[in-house]
């Protein structure tokens, strides 16, 4: 039941038919904020959050402050945030996912995704040529990675607890607006891309084949046009799982001529 929470402001009026649709949307997005809350509480009560501690010892009264000012960060931004580490884990993951479906890494991709993802992620491994080399350049964030809709729940119930210690699983939308660039050779390893403005070619290199310039790290490596590029992923974890990891598992389409909330 992820959600994007859409704008409900003056200035987006216009991209709702009528006040009553605007309303219908501003207590969706209320609804995916309390969603967000519970979701924060049970992984902060089961102290699984990746790379921060929630200490349970805490007194009543500084536990209802302190989850009563956390609790509604599900989409912060912030370096101290309860899902900071998290927002970094799953970047991490996704820069590792495009570099592997660029590579035509297939057996990579299927332990980084999940159905129905990773058939659209083979799909795109696919139709890379085999006489082409692809190389995929992650630039920076255009704008942070953001969660924009959290769920979590208990998804081990065995009698004995995990030797990670909890019991958690979580699913997570998020955003992902990135600036990236593909760059393609052919196997004398020419450029078959279009150069970045910023590009001289200032050293004629040997002519050579693709495997020779792979082996001697000699491939001439011309930078391409990066590109603005924003998804809205869906990306799960089980946190009971020792060898667990973020894995993708669905991409999530914006509404046309909706204006993102967050």
């Amino acid at each position: 039941d992820h959600m994007i929470p859409y704008a409900v402001r003056f200035k987006t009026r216009k991209e709702y038919p009528s006040v009553l649709e605007m309303y219908r949307q501003f207590k969706r997005n209320r609804v995916n904020d309390g969603k967000n809350a519970f979701s924060m509480r049970h992984i902060a009560t089961a102290d699984s959050f990746p790379g921060v501690e929630v200490n349970p010892k805490l007194g009543w009264f500084r536990s209802l402050y302190l989850y009563a000012t956390r609790v509604f960060q599900a989409q912060s931004l912030k370096s101290h945030a309860w899902v900071a580490p998290m927002r970094q884990e799953v970047l991490e993951q996704y820069i590792q996912l495009n570099e592997a479906i660029t590579k035509g890494n297939t057996k990579r991709i299927a332990d980084l995704t999940m159905p129905p993802f990773t058939a659209e992620a083979t799909a795109l491994a696919e139709r890379a040529t085999s006489d082409t080399l692809y190389r995929w350049v992650f630039h920076r964030e255009v704008s942070p990675t953001r969660i924009l809709s959290l769920r979590a729940g208990d998804g081990e119930f065995g009698k004995v607890m995990p030797e990670t210690g909890s019991r958690v699983a979580v699913q997570a939308l998020v955003r992902f607006d990135t600036e990236q660039s593909v760059e393609m050779y052919d196997p004398a390893g020419r450029a078959l891309h279009t150069p970045a403005p910023s590009y001289t070619n200032t050293t004629a290199a040997p002519r050579q084949s693709q495997s020779q310039a792979q082996r001697r790290g000699q491939l001439q490596i011309v930078p391409a046009v990066p590109r603005r590029v924003t998804e809205y992923l869906v990306v799960d974890k089980a946190f009971y799982d020792p060898n667990g990891r973020w894995r993708f598992r669905a991409r999530v389409g914006v509404e046309g001529g909706r204006t993102v909330g967050v």
